[in-house]
């Protein structure tokens, strides 16, 4: 049982001492109309204008960080394209197949789905077999990575 039990419609329990439920201010006439996304409402077209550009403004950060974010896996692909000598590692494959899968299902437009399918799937197979793979096949590698550069529309900086 509560301590301080709460008055709910004028009906006290039977110990401890009720604490009245705080009463709400009633609702402005400025507040009725539209909400915002975060449930508050705008006081006038400024308000409007400024949340819209916070928005915006927060939509390319997300863009930016998504970009950073991309381009460091992918970096770490390119080096393991690029390494002669390494040692099978089975977490470390197994982040290269979920971070490639995710970039499949989750960040690839839905109508280059199909067409990208088998690069992603060659991609994490290729992955698997490393580090006993040719050399052709490590500059196909290269080539479906810039691929799928290019199917994200971000660019890769620099020729492989």
């Amino acid at each position: 049982m509560l301590k301080n039990p709460v008055v709910v419609e004028n009906h006290e329990a039977s110990k401890g001492t009720a604490i009245r439920a705080p009463v709400l201010p009633p609702i402005k006439k400025s507040m009725v109309g539209r909400a915002g996304p975060d449930n508050r409402h705008f006081s006038s077209k400024r308000d409007q204008g400024l949340q819209e550009r916070d928005y915006v403004m927060d939509e390319r950060k997300i863009s930016e960080l998504f970009a950073g974010y991309f381009h460091n896996k992918m970096t770490l692909l390119l080096f393991l394209v690029q390494a002669k000598q390494l040692k099978p590692n089975p977490v470390l494959i197994s982040t290269v197949h979920n971070f490639l899968s995710d970039l499949f299902r989750h960040m690839l437009d839905e109508r280059l789905q199909k067409r990208y399918r088998l690069l992603f799937k060659w991609l994490m197979r290729f992955f698997e077999r490393l580090p006993a793979v040719s050399v052709a096949q490590r500059d196909t590698a290269k080539e479906y990575i810039r691929a799928i550069y290019d199917a994200l529309g971000l660019h890769l900086k620099e020729d492989l």
